[in-house]
């Protein structure tokens, strides 16, 4: 409890600066309910306690929400590393001293326990998560500030709970200005989609992930010796992300049987504090443990920066936003680490890579449409695998280059062919309706393909209807022109530009309104 170092000063990068100012002006604006949306190592807790400081130093109070035991300590010692004098609204704890200005709080332990005053400021970790008895508490101070944290703001129905996102800075950037490490993915065997079953939410279910890759323990052992010798020259600190327990436990038998300490830690963990002894000592620069495996527990702002292997064994099928927060852990620097690994053997990559690497280079967009992206299945299919998987290493690809081993893939020619004539596509011969003046007009390859993905997701009568209902609206959009030879039989993208996307729903609109005005 005491602190004996002097305090750490607070100093913001620029962009953490400019993201304060950004709610500052979104409160100004009376919005009450503000996400700070940024990716992992992009400094979303430095940037809270800031703010929270500002808020003791004023005299408010302020809460600090998380959602798991273990993110209360680490988030109580990164304010202590700071000098913010807290009390802590978790359990039986010593530090339970509700009269500081400033709370760390379990979700769970604040549900039910009262607090001497209001909040002015409520921040939340992990937003996206959406527990009801946090949003009940927010629902309850409705004059308090409400700050989300997040860095996968993909959850159906946030948009019902907050008003706006301030978006902070693109990944890409985070990683090219060295604040991030960019990983070597390697896409290695997984079970087939075939093998998996569903749940109720459309998931894959995690009992028939166990079952299928029961089966593989031994290719990720041999992938992970491999791997780790060719880049390290031997074995790293490793996290691996499980299914279910069982699945755990074959793998830690494995790793053992391969002359390896993993330790599983898990939600059925017999206590707290067996958990907490196995991360302290996986935290120790000389460590004993080579990995933990994780089953539903470090998925989420669980912060080890020398981890320098991640391997991924829980196949999901909708959810962007869980792949994204897994091959977060091994992303942050650190003095000992120069490059980090990430072997895929769930095939997440092929269903999430273009997504992720969407989302690292542009950011997540606005609220409506980010919400969207935890909703859409996605597919496995040598037309992915193309676009994803290096020919020559497995390697992941990002556009044209592999992320391993540097292949670059050959440039596609810009001629199309149009009735039997070869010519090459002018994408400003095309003009768009009289009126219209949305940039994205300029390419009209995106605004199809943003046609394409708003029928493909609405579309109730099969592939043939949506694509009939594409070309109508872009017909509207282009009334002169025809759609180029190859364009009408393309696959939807996995996203849409959202600039063309809201172009296409504004224009679904002035029709429908066109029609009951007729």
């Amino acid at each position: 409890m005491l602190n004996f170092a002097d305090p750490k000063e607070i100093n913001l990068r620029p962009y953490q600066a400019d993201a304060i100012e950004n709610l500052r002006d979104g409160i100004r604006a009376g919005k009450r309910r503000l996400l700070l949306c940024a990716g992992t190592g992009a400094g979303k807790t430095l940037t809270a306690a800031h703010l929270l400081k500002e808020a003791d130093r004023k005299g408010s109070y302020a809460l600090f929400i998380v959602d798991r035991v273990a993110l209360v300590d680490q988030t109580s010692a990164v304010f202590d590393e700071y000098g913010i004098s807290h009390g802590i609204v978790q359990g039986i704890n010593d530090r339970w001293m509700p009269s500081e200005n400033v709370q760390v709080c379990s979700a769970q332990t604040l549900a039910r326990r009262s607090l001497p005053r209001d909040p002015s400021l409520i921040v939340v970790d992990e937003a996206h998560c959406q527990y009801k008895a946090t949003l009940d508490y927010m629902d309850r101070h409705p004059d308090a500030v409400k700050i989300g944290l997040t860095a996968t703001p993909f959850t159906k129905g946030m948009g019902e709970h907050w008003d706006d996102v301030v978006n902070v800075i693109p990944t890409r950037r985070l990683i090219d200005d060295g604040f991030l490490i960019e990983p070597k993915i390697y896409i290695a065997k997984s079970p087939e989609d075939s093998e998996l079953g569903l749940n109720s939410y459309g998931e894959f279910s995690d009992s028939s992930a166990s079952t299928a890759g029961i089966q593989i323990v031994g290719d990720v052992v041999q992938e992970w010796i491999a791997k780790t010798a060719e880049h390290f020259g031997g074995p790293v600190k490793t996290i691996v992300f499980s299914p279910t327990v069982e699945h755990g436990r074959e793998l830690c038998a494995a790793f053992s049987a391969a002359g390896f300490n993993f330790q599983q830690i898990s939600y059925m963990d017999r206590s707290d504090e067996e958990r907490a002894e196995k991360i302290a000592e996986f935290r120790r620069p000389d460590s004993i443990i080579d990995g933990l495996v994780s089953c539903g527990v470090l998925t989420k702002g669980f912060d080890v920066p020398d981890v320098k292997c991640g391997i991924s064994c829980r196949p999901y099928r909708k959810s962007l936003s869980s792949h994204m927060q897994e091959i977060g852990r091994v992303m942050r620097t650190h003095q000992t680490k120069d490059m980090a690994l990430w072997l895929d053997h769930s095939g997440n990559i092929e269903r999430f890579g273009l997504d992720m690497f969407d989302v690292w280079e542009n950011g997540v967009g606005d609220l409506d449409h980010s919400t969207k992206r935890d909703s859409k299945p996605r597919e496995r299919n040598e037309q992915v695998r193309e676009r994803v998987v290096c020919p020559e290493c497995s390697g992941a690809l990002r556009g044209n280059t592999c992320m391993a081993c540097g292949w670059e893939k050959p440039a596609r020619s810009g001629i199309v062919n149009v009735d039997g004539e070869m010519h090459e596509f002018n994408p400003q011969a095309m003009e768009a309706r009289p009126g219209l003046r949305a940039e994205c007009l300029k390419d009209p390859r995106k605004v199809w393909e943003a046609c394409l993905s708003y029928t493909f997701e609405r579309a109730s009568r099969g592939e043939d209807a949506a694509r009939k209902w594409a070309y109508g609206i872009w017909r509207g959009v282009y009334p002169n022109n025809k759609l180029p030879f190859g364009w009408y039989g393309m696959e939807p993208p996995h996203i849409a530009d959202p600039a063309a996307y809201s172009l296409v729903e504004r224009e679904v609109r002035r029709f429908r309104k066109s029609r009951r005005a007729a």
